[in-house]
């Protein structure tokens, strides 16, 4: 979840070029993971490459792991077929970025999972923006992965499954699935490594992924490292922490949780939850087509105002016992991973709050596991180290503990 008004975008815009259309043969029987189509195809010289690396650099970002080459990157978007979590084979669609090498040269693959988006027009494969950290992976040597999630671009009439573990990791796992078919057909190498990571929303759906491969899919799916970054891995303790604030200066982020919740655990209660009239707009302001500031001028930040008394009481208070549950069937963090795992987070992050990487780490120990390392945000900028103020030492962080570990780069 990227939880502030015009929050901090993990793309920045540079012009790309072309763009053309590409279809792929879908087979005869769909199933999860298929190809379905390349919707478009782009092409990025070394020198436009160069400017989104150089972009980083002016942010702030510490790129001093970079080897110096640089590639040429192919750009496609795709539609591939995921499954729902109420068990619909659906499009979904994303971004996949590789590197141009010479004929036969492989190189580590690498899923990039978004944060917090309202607007359909803001999804990687929308074509609206080029990501800049996904063109700096790829241009740097990684095949980068990048799905839009259910609920975006070609499935856009789905509500977005967000913050929803089953729903996010379905979509990582067949984004991975179909991105393979997609450099086999075009002959593009991958030398067996696999990283994952992602910033708020997408440091929660990084998390959720790596637990569905490691406890189901681990031949399928062998992780060389993952960074989860700021992510509300406690659903439940981030759920009762959002209600719990007086004032929330960002109640299109409450509104977002409780309506994919509403609708994929089947509450039907959204008027119950909301009053009048923000329970409308919870409703429906949330189908892609409206940005993040329209919708949090159509709330209001006082949470006695934007909540049913009743429930917040209820909630807050240890009832609700059917939603609780729903949110904590959500926590992603009670396991023990193997993967090499670095829980990145900024303490003074009052928006995902802090405790969700701190218990995690501790969870995660207490269930057996030495895999994992808690990463505090050490970013130069004045203090508060916070949810939006911490993205640009995440993405140094990724650039140096990942390049090293990678090989073919």
């Amino acid at each position: 979840m990227t939880w502030r008004t015009g929050f901090v975008v993990l793309w920045l815009l540079i012009p790309g070029c072309g763009g053309s259309s590409e279809p792929a043969d879908p087979g005869t029987t769909a199933q999860r993971g298929d190809l379905v189509s390349i919707t478009s195809s782009t092409s990025f010289g070394v020198t436009e490459v160069n400017a989104y690396i150089a972009a980083l650099a002016v942010l702030g970002v510490d790129i001093s792991a970079l080897n110096g080459t640089t590639y040429g990157v192919s750009l496609r978007r795709i539609v591939y077929k995921t499954l729902t979590p109420d068990g619909r084979l659906i499009d979904a669609s994303g971004v996949v970025a590789y590197p141009i090498k010479s004929a036969g040269a492989s190189s580590p693959l690498l899923s990039f999972q978004h944060g917090t988006i309202f607007s359909d027009t803001d999804a990687p494969s929308s074509g609206a923006n080029t990501d800049t950290a996904l063109m700096a992976l790829a241009g740097s040597g990684f095949i980068v992965a990048m799905p839009d999630y259910i609920g975006y671009v070609a499935s856009t009439a789905e509500i977005h499954t967000y913050v929803h573990a089953r729903g996010l990791a379905a979509s990582i796992v067949d984004m991975l699935r179909a991105t393979r078919q997609l450099l086999a057909s075009n002959h593009v190498a991958t030398n067996g490594q696999l990283f994952l990571t992602g910033y708020s929303e997408g440091g929660y759906a990084t998390l959720a992924a790596q637990k569905e491969m490691e406890q189901n899919l681990p031949v399928e799916f062998p992780i060389t490292a993952s960074l989860p970054a700021a992510g509300p891995y406690d659903m439940l303790g981030t759920a009762l922490y959002m209600v719990g604030l007086a004032t929330n200066p960002n109640p299109e982020y409450v509104g977002f949780v409780f309506k994919a919740y509403d609708h994929w655990h089947g509450w039907n209660r959204l008027n119950y939850i909301f009053q009048s009239p923000y329970n409308t707009v919870v409703a429906t302001y949330y189908d892609g087509s409206q940005n993040g500031g329209a919708i949090h001028a159509a709330l209001t930040t006082d949470s006695s105002a934007l909540f049913v008394t009743t429930f917040r009481n209820d909630f807050l208070g240890g009832g609700e016992t059917a939603i609780r549950a729903d949110f904590a069937s959500n926590d992603i963090y009670n396991w023990a991973p193997v993967t090499p795992t670095r829980l990145f987070h900024g303490e003074d992050d009052d928006v995902v709050p802090y405790f969700n990487a701190s218990n995690a780490a501790s969870a995660m120990a207490a269930a057996g596991s030495t895999a994992v390392t808690l990463v505090n945000c050490t970013t130069s900028m004045p203090i508060p180290r916070g949810h939006a103020e911490c993205v640009w030492d995440y993405l140094g962080q990724m650039f140096g503990w990942f390049v090293p570990l990678a090989s073919n780069l």
